[in-house]
């Protein structure tokens, strides 16, 4: 019969918690990132239509 330590499942848990946060925060930073982008891209876009229209 296997003995199991009461506190493998803890641990177990624990580090799938951590490997959720870490996906999430990555998600988040993906998320800003392609915000900023789109907002750089936007004021470029904006810049460039009033060069070209002076």
């Amino acid at each position: 019969m296997r003995e199991w330590d009461d506190d493998a499942e803890y641990h177990a848990a624990v580090g799938r918690s951590w490997l959720m946060v870490v996906i999430a925060v990555m998600c988040v930073l993906a998320v800003v990132g392609v915000a900023f982008v789109g907002v750089l891209g936007g004021f470029g876009l904006l810049e460039a239509l009033s060069i070209f229209s002076d």
